[in-house]
């Protein structure tokens, strides 16, 4: 019979997790385990995230790890949906890092596996987690006997001769304290520096409307078109040879000539329903713009605003001929837009711009007007950005949201420009009806 007294004990050793297991076995049975403790149950969104993104890690697929495609095969969002009005997957991935933060911090933490999710990162990470320390167990040779309590013998003494006392330096406390007050007053100065220094000539002209708490007023009025009655294009149809596409419906311009005849009946006005490429350009600009300052917009077209509205919100306006308050609100300042497509200088009446056309309906020179005004007539600030043609209306939608070239306006305007009101006049040449890029021609501060 063996003798109890001569058996050997040992330590069991540290496990080391190979690739593939680590990988593998061990990450399912955490990944089980996480989804079933209390931070996980309460949450079904953050378990199929959380199981989504460590399968795909397992098998590779970086691929599918992105936010669009977590998005849809996830949370069963639309492909094309937009991850900027919707970040669900973006604030779940942050939710889900929080709640395994808990997990290894309560009932985790002797878990084998430690599954991690790096913030800006949709891709699992695994590795062993931290194990408790394990008390050493003392370690019997064989054929050895406890010796009894009072027979255990005791460490050697160690004598050590004292050592000498190193006399203490108070100058390297001041060195600490130094240091400490230059990074403060460092770190002051650089907090001051960014609030005070002077902001880009473009966010200096936006200032006035982008600082406000409420969204920003983009009013378009809309084009006077006359179209052909459903009358009129039988007859036409009856006597002239229409393509295929024409048959099925698609509009096009009617040639008129002198055997066409149109009568009153035969034309169906419109006043609120189109919008010219130019005004449409400049819209989705400043729009952009707003956007990039993370201010709230309001689109608004045709007769959908009235002056109240204007009263309460920072305003944009875009177009002139096509848009009453355009004229309204800007008919007394030095530039106004006059009959004829004319813009006229007030203080010199006999200074005017016109635009150039070259072969029927082609614009070749077009002229445009930006007004800005921290406090207009409304009680709000107010842009209006309005050509002669809608090619006018495009090139100074352009020129005020480019930050390069709205830096022209430091070589005419005081330094104290971002506090006045301002009015300029930018010509633009046209190429197939598309503006180049606008020079500026007069301005007015006041």
């Amino acid at each position: 019979m063996e003798n109890p007294n001569s058996r050997t004990s040992t330590a069991t050793p540290e496990r080391t997790l190979g690739a593939h297991e680590l990988s593998g076995v061990l990450v399912q049975q955490t990944l089980a385990e996480i989804c079933q403790s209390a931070p996980f149950r309460a949450s079904r969104q953050s378990r199929d995230l959380l199981q989504y993104i460590v399968n795909q890690s397992l098998a590779g697929h970086i691929e599918l790890l992105k936010e669009r495609l977590i998005g849809v095969n996830v949370f069963g969002r639309r492909p094309d949906y937009d991850t900027n009005v919707d970040p669900i997957v973006r604030a779940r991935a942050a939710e889900v890092r929080k709640r395994l933060a808990q997990f290894y911090q309560s009932n985790g933490s002797d878990s084998l596996v430690r599954i991690e999710i790096n913030p800006g990162s949709y891709l699992a990470c695994f590795s062993d987690a931290p194990r408790k320390a394990v008390p050493e167990q003392p370690v019997l040779t064989p054929h050895a006997t406890p010796l009894p309590e009072n027979q255990i013998p005791l460490p050697p003494v160690i004598h050590e001769e004292p050592r000498a006392l190193t006399p203490r330096r108070p100058w390297k406390g001041m060195q600490v304290a130094f240091a400490t007050v230059f990074l403060l007053a460092a770190s002051l100065a650089v907090v001051l520096w960014l609030q005070l220094r002077p902001l880009p000539p473009i966010d200096q002209f936006w200032a006035p409307l982008v600082k406000g708490s409420r969204p920003v007023l983009i009013y378009s009025g809309a084009n006077a078109v006359y179209m052909l009655s459903p009358g009129f294009m039988d007859r036409y149809e009856a006597t002239h040879r229409l393509d295929h596409l024409q048959s099925q419906g698609r509009e096009f311009v009617v040639p008129m000539s002198d055997d066409i005849k149109v009568q009153a009946g035969d034309l169906v006005g419109f006043k609120n329903d189109f919008v010219t490429l130019g005004d449409l350009s400049a819209n989705v600009r400043v729009a952009s713009l707003l956007a990039f300052h993370h201010s709230r917009f309001d689109l608004r077209l045709g007769e959908d605003i009235a002056f109240s509205d204007l009263r309460q919100s920072p305003s944009v306006l875009i177009g002139a001929f096509n848009n009453s308050w355009t004229l309204e609100l800007t008919g007394d300042l030095p530039f106004i837009f006059d009959r004829y497509l004319t813009i006229k200088n007030q203080a010199n009446p006999k200074q005017t711009w016109t635009p150039l056309f070259g072969a029927p309906g082609k614009v070749a020179i077009d002229y445009a007007v930006v007004t800005r005004m921290p406090q207009s007539k409304t009680g709000a600030p107010l842009i209006a950005i309005a050509g002669i043609t809608q090619c006018g209306t495009r090139a100074a939608a352009e020129y005020i949201t480019d930050p390069e070239l709205i830096k022209t306006l430091l070589a005419v305007a005081p330094k104290d420009w971002s506090r006045k009101n301002l009015q300029f006049v930018l010509q633009t040449k046209v190429v197939n009806d598309v503006p180049t890029t606008p020079v500026m021609i007069a301005f007015r501060s006041w």
